[in-house]
């Protein structure tokens, strides 16, 4: 993609952060966003087909960015390099997560990472883990998931180094 492209697509999402801040999601216009944003309405229909669109392919390439490298597996769940991953995830992107979460489309978008898990999970030398692979992706990511809304909640008090060294603190104990 040209930077010019990348360039409107970030204004594109700024442009919707911002109105998600102080309008319901189905209130919003296109039109509000390109005005917004600066850009044409044919610019935001050369990248994206509907408004939804612009929040799924926000949090891929966010996602991308944080745990693409990575295969889900079982191994990385319940690695040290997951507690960072997942902490950096939250702490880069806590606007889009956030806003997400607050328009209760987090669980909508969010299916990005349950298809890997599951897929990995699947593929899973341990017999049991593989008959049951959504409970087994609820058990890794809940606790994490649940902790990292709560510090984006309570306004990231604690340094993301703070969070690794609890959530990995807390890891011990299961």
């Amino acid at each position: 993609m040209n930077k010019t492209a990348e360039n409107n697509r970030k204004k594109i999402e700024k442009a919707l952060f911002r109105a998600m801040k102080i309008t319901p999601i189905e209130e919003i216009s296109v039109s509000q966003i390109c005005k917004d944003a600066g850009i044409s309405r044919t610019a935001f229909y050369h990248h994206y087909s509907k408004i939804d669109d612009v929040l799924l392919n926000a949090y891929e390439d966010a996602h991308e960015a944080a745990f693409g490298s990575h295969e889900w597996t079982v191994s990385y769940l319940t690695s040290d390099v997951f507690i960072s991953d997942i902490i950096r995830f939250f702490d880069e992107n806590s606007e889009l997560i956030y806003a997400l979460h607050y328009w209760n489309l987090l669980g909508s978008i969010a299916a990005l990472p349950t298809k890997r898990s599951i897929v990995f999970i699947e593929q899973s030398d341990d017999e049991l883990l593989r008959k049951y692979p959504m409970y087994t992706m609820m058990f890794f990511w809940t606790n994490y998931f649940t902790v990292c809304m709560a510090w984006l909640r309570d306004g990231k008090k604690e340094t993301p180094q703070e969070m690794i060294q609890l959530m990995k603190h807390m890891k011990s104990f299961h």
